[in-house]
């Protein structure tokens, strides 16, 4: 589907009403954030969501998210579903998502899957990074094969050693699809999780730069600058942002500038959209 101003403007509405609730808890709980990515952008220009944007980023050190994870189920209210392998085990996502209840945000990849589909704001797991060039590089890749292994539990994504599950394959080489089947076949999801974790934290015990989303290569950000985060404002909030913010972006986005031709405004339409289900059952 393609949004229409209205709708994209009341989705907006939704996903600052879902962290808003995010940022209670958190502060509540006493648990650090950041905003990130395309949302840290947002920030950074327009003090809000992207204009043409549909979506909101949060970024936490991995032991802030773990202990969000535990902790954040008590304090969310009703209409909060905190979506993660604890609570979700079909979920496909290795990060975690708060839902909300009687919504629909239905992505074209994941709409044959049985999970909760509602409006949601990603919560990212930030790890340290070595600084050494090629330990780098070997991490990320081993980071993306378990969680490769971790959504092929769920769905086949890929046009080898696999009926593919989705309308349009992801590429990847018939090697790689076969190294992740064996691992699926031999290990169960939750074993996957646990491994998957155990390599994506492998360097938080060390005394590194920089911090990321492991499998991103460019998401990195000195993690001086999220230790000295700062306020901005983001849509009516006040947020937590990475210090430096900008550097940080233009690390990430190098044509980073405030608007962008209409033909490079892109968002991620969903198949269903729907702001009250409710309705649609009376």
């Amino acid at each position: 589907m393609r949004y229409n101003e209205r709708d994209l403007e009341r989705l907006h509405k939704e996903l600052y009403r879902i962290l808003a609730e995010i940022i209670r808890v958190c502060e509540v709980l006493d648990i650090p954030y950041f905003i990130q990515g395309g949302s840290a952008i947002g920030a950074l220009y327009y003090k809000g969501i992207i204009p043409w944007d549909d979506d909101i980023d949060i970024g936490m050190m991995r032991a802030d998210y773990e202990r969000f994870l535990r902790e954040a189920p008590a304090h969310l209210a009703p209409e909060y579903f905190l979506e993660w392998f604890g609570s979700e085990p079909n979920t496909p996502f290795y990060f975690a998502k708060v839902k909300r209840n009687n919504t629909l945000f239905v992505e074209e990849i994941w709409r044959h899957l049985d999970i909760h589909h509602g409006i949601f704001v990603d919560i990212f797991p930030y790890d340290r990074i070595p600084d050494n060039a090629l330990l780098e590089k070997l991490h990320r890749a081993e980071a993306k094969f378990w969680i490769n292994c971790f959504m092929a539990k769920e769905v086949w994504l890929w046009s080898h050693c696999g009926a593919c599950q989705i309308d349009k394959p992801l590429p990847k080489s018939w090697i790689s699809c076969a190294a992740i089947r064996c691992a699926t076949s031999l290990l169960s999801r939750k074993a996957i999780y646990r491994i998957m974790n155990s390599v994506l934290g492998r360097y938080n015990s060390c005394n590194t730069r920089r911090v990321n989303i492991v499998r991103m290569p460019k998401d990195q950000i000195l993690r001086e600058n999220i230790e000295h985060s700062v306020k901005s404002e983001f849509g009516g909030m006040m947020v937590s942002l990475p210090r430096n913010v900008e550097e940080y972006l233009r690390h990430h986005y190098p044509n980073l500038r405030p608007t962008l031709p209409v033909e490079e405004q892109i968002n991620h339409a969903p198949y269903k959209l729907s702001f009250d289900t409710t309705e649609q059952e009376q």
